[in-house]
C-alpha cells in the first residue's frame, strides 16, 4: 500500500510519500540479487560451498549444511558480518568492468578463505 499526500502551502506544492514495510522490504530483496547463489570455494578449503539467500530484505549465509546465519551489512561496501558462532566477515568481489559479482571472501579466526560464484 503506498500513499501520497499533497499540499499547497503558501503557493508551493509539498508532495509526502508513504511505502509500507512490506515494499521496502521487497524493494531490498530485489537490491540484494546480485549477491544471492552458491560461492565454491578454493580446493583445500575446510569448507566447499557457501550459498547465499535472502529474505525479507536481509541476506543469509550457509557454510555447506551447518545451518544459515544472517548477514549484518556493514559500512564498507559489499561487506556483511555474519551472526554465526565465528562471526565471519563476508567481502563480495565485483568484476572491475562489468560491476557484477564474482565471488567472496570469508574472513574468520584469522584465516581468509576466497570463493567463486557458480555461474556468475
Amino acid at each position: 500500500m503506498k500513499i501520497v499526500l499533497t499540499l499547497l502551502l503558501a503557493g508551493s506544492l509539498l508532495v509526502i510519500t508513504n511505502v509500507t514495510n512490506a515494499q521496502t522490504a521487497s524493494s531490498d530483496t530485489t537490491n540484494l540479487k546480485a549477491y544471492l547463489g552458491s560461492y565454491t570455494l578454493s580446493s583445500g578449503s575446510p569448507i566447499q560451498k557457501y550459498t547465499i539467500t535472502a529474505e525479507k530484505g536481509d541476506l543469509f549465509g550457509e557454510a555447506d549444511s551447518y545451518g544459515k546465519n544472517k548477514l549484518v551489512k556493514q559500512a564498507k561496501a559489499d561487506t556483511y558480518q555474519s551472526t554465526s558462532s565465528y562471526s565471519s566477515m563476508i567481502t563480495f568481489v565485483r568484476d572491475a568492468a562489468t560491476k557484477a559479482i564474482t565471488g567472496l571472501t570469508l574472513s574468520a579466526q584469522g584465516t581468509e578463505l576466497t570463493a567463486k560464484k557458480d555461474n556468475p
